[in-house]
């Protein structure tokens, strides 16, 4: 054995080692810091056990699908169950994407000869598989096949002596070659004599995987010429073989070969799913009080941090129930109450739920004018992973302003806000809450002076009906060190009089602020 593949074999074993550790479900959170010491390195988030799980994973939104070289198995997300496999004729099935509703899968006859490769398609209703493109002989056995932008892209592997002529092209809609390019030298010597097992495209790089190292090769299209360009490599959880996106958390499935499980992973970068939510005490516009029916508005969207406004603490309006407790527990997520008004035996206030574990918080009471509401501003430090940019030193505030038409009261406690962060004006914040203040308002006008809107255009959140207003934001603080992915109102009319309001965003590191 060579020098250098001693050297990769030993990698690979203590990377392994790191990656095939042990898991009991699928739940986001799930041996979070797999691999957060690791820089730039994809962080093992959950596994869910598939026997299938032997060529690749891929994912739709309640779904999970485990592909085997003959068969692909739908299982369900959150119970882990399977519901259904597929019914088709197939050799050898490597990676597989969802485009349009349907899965596509690369098929192959591997090792046969001559070597005949179709792209494969699954109904994933009636879990049927065909062929939707033949290429036959193509000069190689087709191991991933993706859709970006307006083409197809598919990599036909080559192995053993011959892998360095494995090729990726470039397809028009008509499945006309546009282009085509092998792969640089560093990028083989990685596979030794096995080939490229999956790909995607991610972030403007193809992310693409050997077959049993768990690392994710990074490469990119050249200026000129035919010859790909190595990024780099970043440590995965993975065992090789076929990838596929998750739209559920925005981060990568792919398997573990050996244990026969779907594997979830995060991306390097450090995401996190906001939501502020008015729930009304639980009480739908309906006239019903159901703390269930909140809980599966949370949970639908999978949030990191929740901020919650009006919520009951033992209150008899509500039945004595402890409301942050118990939606703790329905969500299965950290709780902090922050109390500021006592009513009918208990009290009112805002919570904040959390994924992560909370160290410490501290309920700020806000100015009070003209006899209305006591309000407050709950300050929550929490237990942050390893692999945050900026771990333990990112604060969450989360309020409720005053409702009345006057705005004294809002531009007042803005003001206290804006001094409370002011302690240190570099550190990452957040900001969440009701504000009961539209975008042009002078408290918003006060407050974007030092916190930025997640959304530039509003969104709208009451009347919950048909939304016309947004009173419910999450702000972030200082603008450089995040990045916005996506924000959106909740499409939910009932449980409350608020539109629930979502925000995913980045933390950027230091080194990359800009």
């Amino acid at each position: 054995m060579s020098d250098q593949s001693l050297v990769r074999m030993c990698r690979a074993v203590v990377l392994c080692s790191i990656a095939l550790m042990s898991f009991s479900g699928a739940q986001r959170g799930q041996a979070a810091d797999a691999f957060d010491t690791r820089t730039g390195a994809w962080r093992m988030t959950g596994v869910l056990a598939a026997p299938e799980a032997v060529q690749a994973a891929a994912a739709d939104g309640p779904f999970v699908y485990a592909i085997s070289s003959t068969h692909v198995a739908k299982y369900d997300r959150k119970s882990g169950q399977r519901i259904a496999v597929s019914q088709g004729e197939a050799q050898h099935l490597n990676s597989g994407f969802f485009w349009k509703g349907r899965l596509y899968c690369a098929h192959s006859n591997y090792p046969k000869q001559p070597e005949q490769s179709q792209v494969k398609v699954l109904d994933v209703e009636s879990m049927k598989l065909t062929t939707f493109h033949d290429f036959q002989d193509f000069g190689g056995s087709l191991t991933w096949v993706i859709r970006s932008g307006e083409h197809w892209w598919c990599n036909f592997a080559h192995y053993g002596d011959a892998n360095h002529k494995t090729f990726l092209v470039k397809f028009d809609n008509d499945w006309r070659e546009l282009a085509r390019w092998t792969y640089p030298d560093s990028i083989i010597r990685q596979l030794g004599r096995y080939s490229l097992s999956g790909g995607i495209w991610h972030d403007g790089e193809l992310l693409v995987t050997g077959h049993d190292d768990p690392v994710l090769l990074r490469v990119a299209l050249p200026e000129q010429g035919s010859v790909l360009v190595d990024k780099g490599r970043q440590p995965a959880p993975f065992t090789g073989q076929g990838i596929a996106d998750d739209p559920v958390t925005g981060g990568l499935v792919g398997i573990n070969r050996g244990k026969q499980q779907v594997v979830f992973a995060a991306d390097p970068k450090w995401r996190l799913r906001l939501l502020t939510y008015n729930i009304h005490h639980g009480e739908g516009i309906d006239g019903k009080l159901d703390l269930e029916r909140i809980a599966r508005v949370i949970r639908s969207v999978e949030p990191d941090i929740v901020a919650l406004q009006e919520v009951d603490r033992k209150v008899k309006r509500t039945k004595s129930v402890d409301q942050p407790e118990e939606l703790s527990r329905l969500t299965k997520m950290h709780v902090v109450f922050g109390d500021n008004i006592p009513l009918q035996g208990g009290h009112y206030g805002n919570a904040v739920l959390s994924r992560f574990p909370i160290r410490a918080s501290r309920n700020h009471r806000l100015p009070r004018f003209d006899e209305g509401e006591q309000r407050g501003v709950l300050e929550v430090e929490l237990d942050w992973p390893a692999s945050s940019p900026e771990r333990s030193n990112v604060r969450v505030l989360a309020t409720h302003l005053d409702h009345r038409p006057e705005e004294r009261e809002r531009v007042a406690s803005v003001r206290v806000m804006n001094e409370l962060i002011q302690t240190n004006p570099l550190q990452p914040a957040l900001l969440m809450g009701d504000l009961n203040a539209v975008p042009d308002s002078i408290p918003l006008k006060e407050l974007q002076s030092h916190w930025t809107r997640a959304n530039d255009q509003p969104v709208p959140t009451i009347p919950v009906e048909k939304p016309k207003d947004q009173i419910d934001y999450i702000l972030f603080r200082p603008a450089n060190r995040w990045k916005v992915v996506e924000t959106r109102a909740l499409d939910e009319a009932v449980a409350s009089d608020h539109r629930a309001f979502l925000a995913v965003v980045e933390l950027v590191g230091v080194d990359n602020a800009r």
